[in-house]
């Protein structure tokens, strides 16, 4: 099939059916297949070998059998679209997932390759909610249902419940552990990974608890590129470019990084692909952290109440583009530690990054489980400058869009659908609220989920909160914003 692509189109410069999977993926989302399985793909055709190393990857998907009904009959392959800013599309056919796995239907399969002498790596990419760590504590959940299901449960469903078990088989097994490599937004990923699977396999074992600490490592990442969720506007254009039908294609912005921490083992060499290893990801980790995921959820929470869809569509407003680089650099930057980034260029790559509008990354996606995010992207960074004595009204600004856009007490604004796991509560306190921007502000600050227990006793920050959610309803986000900029 590759050889009836058209020269247009890049494929795997390689021979597909030879790669021998050595790579375990929890999680087989648009993320991965635009950004892990691109990388390894460029690794091994840097690599320029006869035959490819086995780096092939088995991809479990944990929630829902599509991606495995839609790839199968495709023999792995999908199509990642690079969307330009100027319009340029360009087709790549990604041929390094060999395999996809259906957790829930598909378990034994999956331990199979836990044990599987082949595979030297296991990483996740499961969004941060499916670690089940407790904000407060930072370490596991125990009474998460989905820790408790597969504590009662004879299969793990956890992507938590099933690393611990594959472990715990490799060790039966008396076989080297696989290097464990989260790729999701959080700070630390590595060290949080590692902590929740000790303490899940603490309530079994000790000493497999033990064990893996001694034995496994976790080293953290920092991985970065745009990608939508895929659209039917996707299958189009690939079923145009390719002259083929493709179940599963991807689009994803022309820019890529992945920072990893170094680890001992044998890898692919991502460094060929534009990888970098360093020994502490930590300054990549907190620019990103901070500038990207933080001004996401400014600009989505902002933007939804000023009625926009999109993250482009706000850039192309000079009022929003200009809030988001005084948030990043007059609040976000000064809370950085330091670092030989230039912190300035990395925000102004950023606005470009954002102003693309062949990428169309929609607010209610950027800014969904706002509740599980608000501690590292933005309230982190509004302690650090309120105990600085810093001003930081962008940053209360979008914290009081999400309080507005979260309990559907948005004002003048039409009502906006965000999703998050604490919905029903939000919306509660909303209508408890109703226009009375101090009553809902306290209610707000009440969720302890959400705000912790510090700041909400900061009259300062109170004050100001009320201010902003005031400013939102009577006025809309626009005004709001330009109020800020004046």
């Amino acid at each position: 099939m590759l050889d009836l692509l058209p020269r247009s189109v890049a494929r795997p410069g390689f021979d597909v059916t030879a790669l021998r999977p050595g790579i375990l993926h929890l999680g087989c989302g648009a993320f991965h297949r635009a950004h892990q399985a691109v990388f390894t793909q460029r690794a091994l055709q840097a690599g320029n070998a006869a035959e490819p190393e086995p780096w092939g990857i088995v991809a479990a998907s944990l929630r829902k059998a599509d991606m495995r009904d839609a790839l199968r009959p495709q023999h792995g392959l999908y199509t990642v679209l690079e969307r330009g800013a100027e319009g340029i599309v360009r087709a790549e056919v990604v041929g390094t997932v060999r395999e996809v796995l259906y957790a829930p239907q598909q378990s034994a399969a999956l331990a199979a390759r836990f044990v599987d002498p082949d595979t030297h790596i296991v990483t996740l990419t499961v969004t941060s909610a499916a670690y089940c760590i407790d904000t407060v504590t930072g370490h596991l959940c125990v009474g998460h249902p989905d820790i408790q299901r597969d504590l009662q449960g004879a299969v793990p469903q956890s992507a938590i419940g099933i690393l611990v078990a594959g472990l715990a088989q490799v060790r039966q097994a008396g076989l080297r552990p696989p290097v464990v490599m989260s790729c999701d937004n959080l700070a630390g990923n590595g060290r949080v990974l590692r902590q929740a699977v000790m303490d899940y396999a603490a309530l079994q074992d000790e000493s497999l608890a033990d064990w893996i600490g001694a034995s496994v490592q976790f080293p953290c990442s920092m991985v970065d590129r745009i990608v939508p969720a895929s659209t039917e506007v996707d299958q189009a254009d690939a079923a145009a470019m390719l002259g083929l039908q493709d179940a599963a294609p991807v689009s994803a912005e022309p820019f890529r990084q992945w920072v990893i921490e170094d680890f001992d083992g044998p890898r692919p060499r991502w460094e060929d692909a534009g990888a970098e290893f360093v020994s502490d990801v930590a300054p990549w980790e907190a620019s990103k952290l901070r500038l990207l995921n933080g001004t996401h959820m400014a600009i989505a929470y902002v933007g939804a109440l000023a009625g926009l869809r999109s993250v482009s569509e706000f850039m192309a407003d000079p009022a929003f583009g200009s809030y988001a680089l005084r948030f990043m650099l007059r609040e976000q930057m000064p809370t950085l530690p330091p670092s030989d980034h230039d912190i300035t260029a990395y925000a102004h790559q950023l606005l470009q990054r954002w102003r693309n509008p062949g990428i169309v990354h929609r607010l209610t996606r950027v800014g969904r489980n706002g509740s599980e995010k608000l501690q590292t992207r933005l309230l982190a960074s509004l302690r650090e400058n309120f105990q600085a004595g810093r001003p930081a009204p962008c940053t209360t600004l979008a914290v009081a869009a999400w309080i507005c856009c979260a309990s559907g007490s948005t004002g003048q604004s039409e009502p906006v659908q965000m999703e998050d796991t604490l919905e029903h509560r939000l919306k509660a306190i909303g209508q408890a609220a109703g226009d009375d921007a101090e009553r809902l502000t306290d209610l707000a600050l009440s969720v302890e989920e959400a705000f912790g227990t510090e700041l909400p006793r900061c009259a300062a920050f109170r004050a100001d909160l009320v201010q902003a959610v005031t400013a939102l309803q009577r006025g809309g986000a626009r005004a709001a914003v330009r109020g800020l900029m004046a």
